[in-house]
C-alpha cells in the first residue's frame, strides 16, 4: 500500500476500479492510457486528503498548547487586522456562518482573548477588539506557527511547489464545476 494513502483511500480507490489489491498502479497506468491518468489523478486527490488530515491534526497539536483551535485563531487574525470588526465581517472574511462565529467570540470571550463593545447606532451590531491578552497570545504563537510552517515544507523543491499548486488550482477549479452542476 502506498504510505501517503490511509487504508479507508486505498480501498475507496480499488472499489472505484482505479488500483489493483495492492494500490498499485492497473496495467493501463503502465501502459500510459487515459484510464491510467485517472487512476493516479485519483490517488493524487486520496493522498492530498489523507494529507490534509494529517496536517490539520498536527496544526491542532500545534494550536491546543494555546487552548486554541484553527477557528479561533482565525477570528483572532481577523481581528487583529480589522480592529472594531463586526461579527458579521468576521464571517465573511473567514467564509464561515455568522453563528459559528458567535461560538467562536464566545470562547475567545471566555478566554478573555477578545471583547465585544455594543454599537452605539444599532443595539443589536457589536464590534470586536482583541485584549491585551488577545494581543500577547498571537504574539507568542505567531513566530512558533510560523517555524512550525517553515519547518512542514522544508525540502519541497520550489518546482515541487508550482507543480502541485497547479495541481491544486485544477481541483479547485474542477470543485467549481462539480458545485455549478458540471460534468461528473
Amino acid at each position: 500500500m502506498n504510505s501517503l494513502l490511509d487504508h479507508k483511500h486505498t480501498l475507496l480507490l480499488e472499489h472505484a476500479g482505479l488500483s489493483d489489491a495492492h494500490g498499485s498502479s492497473t496495467d493501463s497506468d503502465i501502459a500510459g492510457g487515459s484510464a491510467g491518468a485517472v487512476g493516479n489523478n485519483a490517488e493524487l486527490v486520496m493522498a492530498l486528503l489523507h494529507t490534509a488530515s494529517r496536517i490539520d491534526r498536527a496544526c491542532a497539536a500545534q494550536l491546543a498548547a494555546f487552548e486554541l483551535t484553527e477557528g479561533r485563531l482565525s477570528v483572532l487574525l481577523v481581528t487583529a487586522r480589522h480592529p472594531g470588526a463586526t461579527p458579521a465581517f468576521i464571517a465573511d472574511s473567514l467564509g464561515v456562518t455568522r453563528a459559528a462565529v458567535t461560538s467562536l467570540l464566545d470562547g475567545l470571550e471566555r478566554q478573555a482573548y477578545i471583547m465585544r463593545r455594543s454599537s452605539a447606532s444599532d443595539r443589536r451590531s457589536s464590534s470586536i477588539e482583541l485584549t491585551q491578552s488577545g494581543s500577547a497570545a498571537l504574539e507568542r504563537i505567531t513566530p512558533l506557527y510560523g517555524d512550525w510552517l517553515t519547518a512542514l515544507s522544508r525540502g519541497i523543491a520550489p518546482t515541487d511547489a508550482r507543480a502541485t499548486l497547479a495541481a491544486l488550482d485544477a481541483l479547485h477549479r474542477n470543485l467549481d464545476a462539480l458545485d455549478a452542476g458540471g460534468a461528473r
